[in-house]
Formats: C-alpha cells, sequence, structure tokens
C-alpha cells in the first residue's frame, strides 16, 4: 500500500449532498459504505447501503469497485473518515464520506439485517430473470394489500389499499412491458401470467407471510398504510441496490440499478400522497 493520502486528503460531504447524490444515481455509480459493526447496522442504516464494517475492510476492499465513487458513513464521521483515507491509500480514486455521520442523517432509515443473497437469487440471472423476478415480488405486494383488506378495517382504510393495488398494478404493467420485449418466446397475457405467477416473496424479499400477520397492528388509518407502503418502497430499493451488486452480468447490474431508481419515484409519489393528509 502506498501512503500518499490524509484524513485532509479526503472529500467530506453533507448529508443533504449525499441524499441528492443517490436520488439521482440511476447507473448504480455511487456505492455507499456502512463501516459500522453488525449490531449498528441492524439497528439503523441507511438504505442500499453495504456493510462492511471497519476491522474487516483490509480483507474486503476489493469487494469495491474501483470505477466508482465511494461514500463512507459510521455513527458520527470519525470511523468512516479513516476507512475512506485508507482507500484513498490502496488506490481508489473517489472516495468520500459524510460528515456527521448516520446522527446527521434526517432521512429515511431501514432496520434489520437481511439476506446477503435471498434463496430465489444465484448473481448469474440475466436482464429477463430479473425482470421476471420483479414481476413476481410486485404480484406479492400486491397480494399484500388485497389481502390486508379482509381484515376489519375502515372503508377510508379499505380504499388506501385499492388504490396502493393498483398502483402495484400498474407498476407490474410496465415491467411486464419491458419483459415481453427482451424475451423471445411467445408469453401469456399479463392477467394469466399473475394468475401463475406464486411467489412467496414481495418487495423488499420479505416473506409475504410474515407481512401479513403484521397487517393487523399496523393499519389503525390512512397514515399507518401509507407509511407501511412507505417503507415496503424502501425496502425495494434496498434490495434491488443490494442485489446489483452480487450480479455477473453488467447488464443486470444497470437494470437492478434502473429498478431501484424507479423504486425512488415511487417513494416521492406516496410521500406526496402522504402530506395531503397529514
Amino acid at each position: 500500500m502506498n501512503i500518499s493520502c490524509s484524513t485532509e486528503d479526503v472529500t467530506k460531504i453533507s448529508p443533504e449532498k449525499l441524499k441528492q447524490m443517490l436520488d439521482n444515481d440511476r447507473e448504480g455509480i455511487n456505492i455507499l459504505v456502512d463501516v459500522r459493526q453488525p449490531e449498528e447496522y441492524e439497528q439503523s442504516h441507511i438504505p442500499g447501503s453495504k456493510l462492511v464494517p471497519l476491522d474487516e475492510l483490509d480483507a474486503r476492499y476489493d469487494e469495491l469497485d474501483k470505477n466508482k465513487n465511494i461514500i463512507t458513513y459510521c455513527r458520527a464521521g470519525r470511523r468512516s473518515l479513516g476507512a475512506a483515507t485508507y482507500l484513498c491509500n490502496l488506490g481508489f480514486q473517489n472516495v468520500y464520506t459524510m460528515d456527521g455521520g448516520i446522527l446527521e442523517w434526517n432521512y429515511e432509515t431501514l432496520s434489520g439485517y437481511p439476506e446477503e443473497k435471498p434463496e430465489f437469487i444465484t448473481g448469474n440471472e440475466q436482464i429477463k430473470d430479473i425482470l421476471l423476478t420483479a414481476l413476481k415480488l410486485e404480484k406479492g405486494a400486491q397480494d399484500f394489500y388485497l389481502r390486508a383488506k379482509n381484515n376489519e378495517i375502515s372503508s377510508n382504510i379499505r380504499q388506501t389499499l385499492d388504490k396502493l393495488s393498483q398502483f402495484e398494478d400498474a407498476h407490474m404493467n410496465r415491467l411486464y412491458r419491458r419483459y415481453a420485449n427482451t424475451v423471445e418466446e411467445d408469453i401469456p397475457e399479463l392477467e394469466v401470467l399473475k394468475k401463475e405467477l406464486d411467489f412467496e416473496y414481495m418487495e423488499g424479499g420479505i416473506k409475504l407471510s410474515k407481512e401479513l400477520l403484521k397487517s393487523d397492528e399496523k393499519f389503525k388509518d390512512e397514515i399507518d398504510v401509507l407509511e407501511t407502503a412507505i417503507e415496503k418502497e424502501y425496502l425495494s430499493f434496498d434490495f434491488y441496490k443490494r442485489m446489483a451488486e452480487i450480479m455477473s452480468d453488467k447488464n443486470t447490474r444497470k437494470l437492478l440499478h434502473e429498478l431501484a431508481s424507479e423504486e425512488k419515484n415511487h417513494i416521492t409519489y406516496l410521500t406526496n400522497n402522504l402530506k395531503k393528509i397529514i
């Protein structure tokens, strides 16, 4: 390792700047690295971030692409500054650290420790495989909203669930058109295909049955429904970002980053709807 970088050589960016970079990234050019410990990550982390604890960085830095922007963050900014300096000395040209750490991040976070690779992902998928998987996950989300309507809920909540189901249906239509243009063989019409999509997962790679058990407790009013929907979209964004990092095919990686960007657009749409009723 050629020691040529100091902490003063690392560019510090504000949480606001980082959010702007992530929101505008459709190509996956920014890799956000959480250098805290797994317990901290599990408690709260920024959606789309990759966990590489500082004490593992020397053994895992080759998981990071030197051709992309690497942004490190931690609790308060000290560990991440050290990590960014270390990467700079390894030859990473575009290294940044978020000033102030997650303590200064005033935007959405996720909790939990997701699987690195769910059982239905191999890492060798092609574009058509990912589009079909995305269709299945969207169908799972629609099933979630439709089944939640079976609970004893108010008419306002039922109406909101209907709208969310229609929202997922519109997204499935867009994915279906892309899928149909990708595969060479004839495929069934979407309504027929939807009946054949038997999948136990929903957006974010979450088990559908597990989420249905929670729905009784969550849906107290329309705000609860929309907040749950926004959470699911963030989980989906996080899922696509993480899956992009393990794909062997570069075009598949690009598609996954595009799908993640679409989830960000959904979050904006749902957040605007939430603002109207708060």
